[in-house]
């Protein structure tokens, strides 16, 4: 009986952050920058990259209806994400694991730094992601056709 009520009581309180989560103002305008773009990784730790879409070597990710996709520059990944305000967090993130025969650790570097993303920054051309220190880990350029 217990164990009913913890279950009950905590779907409660999940559906009441996502209910608060989706009426606040701030964070339906900072989805609509961050949705249904195609953002290009362009910098990883103080390194550039060159933003092309076109060479899969390249990260990139897109935002859709709460769904996020990508590739890490060798494996393709897709999960979960919620938003409050600029805070964002990623869930049940899953990957293909091929064999890839990169001359660099970039992939590696990009799942570490995506583990440490606590929020974002996003205008129509520029996607930011920052770590609990507010530090820019990464940077993305919007290449969206």
């Amino acid at each position: 009986m217990l164990k009913n009520t913890l279950i009950v009581t905590g779907l409660i309180a999940s559906v009441s952050m996502v209910g608060c989560a989706s009426v606040n103002p701030s964070t339906e305008r900072n989805l609509n920058q961050l949705q249904n773009k195609n953002w290009v990784l362009s910098q990883l730790g103080g390194t550039a990259y060159k933003a092309d879409p076109n060479q899969s070597s390249v990260p990139q990710i897109t935002f859709n209806n709460l769904q996020m996709s990508g590739t890490d520059g060798c494996n393709s990944f897709n999960g979960g994400y919620a938003v409050k305000g600029q805070k964002i967090k990623f869930s049940s993130i899953s990957s293909t694991a091929k064999a890839c025969l990169n001359a660099t650790d970039l992939p590696e570097k990009f799942k570490v730094a995506l583990n440490d993303v606590q929020s974002y920054k996003a205008s129509d051309d520029k996607l930011e992601f920052l770590n609990q220190d507010r530090k820019v880990i990464m940077i993305f350029e919007n290449k969206t056709n």
